[in-house]
């Protein structure tokens, strides 16, 4: 009789750590709970040098928000672009009702007598305040604005004029629409 060697295979599962064996491993998603995650509404931030671009995407109706944002420096107040406008920040308190501005060091003109524009274009103004009802925002579209570089602005014959670069716009412009803002009107401006 032939006696032959038995050898014992230890099984690849219990490898390594024993204990890791004996804890549960999650299961697969079911298809309601993949549904319910789809639905949820997703936030994505990107970066481009000062601009910071926001995309929240709703899962549920498909809506895609986008938000465009130049930081605030020291230098100069905070720029923000929807509805094919720019919106340049003086202040929340500076009332900008009475508010020159000038692109490029082109002659400057008056803030109001672009007004009609905008409300043809349904731009809202920014304040709540019947006593400051720009919320201390100009608000220039960008057909007027162009391919201007720099936006000066004074708020009032008492103020200074001050300085807003435009500076790395259009790429993030072009990163923002490669990210999902295809459309004009999926920027927004206002608090989410």
């Amino acid at each position: 009789m032939a006696i032959g060697l038995w050898t014992l295979v230890w099984p690849k599962q219990l490898e390594g750590n024993p204990l890791r064996w004996l804890r549960p491993h999650k299961a697969e998603p079911s298809e309601r709970e993949l549904r319910h995650k789809a639905q949820k509404v997703k936030a994505r931030i990107y970066d481009a040098k000062l601009w910071r671009m926001t995309i929240q995407t709703d899962g549920f109706t498909g809506q895609v928000r986008c938000r465009l944002i130049k930081m605030k420096t020291l230098n100069e107040g905070r720029i923000t672009y929807a509805q094919n406008t720019f919106g340049f920040e003086m202040g929340e308190d500076v009332n900008t009702l009475n508010a020159w501005y000038s692109i490029d060091n082109r002659p400057a003109k008056r803030w109001q007598s672009l007004y009609p524009v905008l409300t043809a274009n349904r731009v809202p103004l920014e304040g709540a305040s019947l006593e400051n009802p720009t919320g201390g925002v100009v608000l220039l579209p960008e057909a007027e604005v162009g391919d201007g570089h720099v936006v000066t602005i004074r708020a009032s014959e008492k103020s200074q004029p001050r300085e807003f670069k435009l500076k790395g716009f259009k790429s993030a412009m072009a990163s923002a629409r490669y990210n999902g803002c295809a459309a004009d009107d999926s920027f927004e401006r206002g608090k989410w």
